[in-house]
């Protein structure tokens, strides 16, 4: 019987609203706490300026890390090892030069071949034959 009635309580929808904040438990305060967090989060998100790629960890995002760097040598580039992937940003723009890149892999390589280790970026992103460049244009 014990079982049945944890099993209906689980499956049964509850708003979390509707649980008295003195009556509530470790795991709907952390979900209270992330959507304060989201909320305040939400208010600095204009302010965000960050652009750049995310790619998956290898070589070629470890070459456009340095080549991030010697490219934007007026700008700090930020990078974020998440084991899986690797964010690569800077504030307002980023440029990343074929040759470059080239350099800091040891290899020829093709703009295009970028393509097959980027899952994602941050901001506007220009595509050249030499070149990509990540930007952010506000827009009211």
């Amino acid at each position: 019987m014990k079982f049945t009635n944890w099993l209906r309580n689980l499956l049964s929808p509850r708003p979390i609203a509707a649980v008295p904040a003195a009556a509530a438990g470790p795991a709907t305060l952390e979900v209270e706490k992330e959507k304060t967090m989201s909320a305040s989060n939400a208010g600095l998100a204009y302010h965000n300026n960050m652009v750049g790629p995310v790619m998956r960890a290898g070589d070629l995002a470890m070459a456009v890390i340095e080549a991030a760097r010697v490219d934007n040598p007026d700008k700090e580039i930020f990078v974020e090892d998440k084991r899986a992937y690797i964010r690569i940003h800077a504030e307002q723009e980023m440029i990343l030069r074929q040759q470059t890149i080239e350099e800091e892999l040891g290899r020829p390589f093709r703009m295009n071949d970028l393509e097959v280790d980027l899952s994602s970026f941050a901001g506007q992103i220009e595509s050249q034959d030499n070149a990509v460049r990540f930007y952010f244009a506000k827009k009211l």
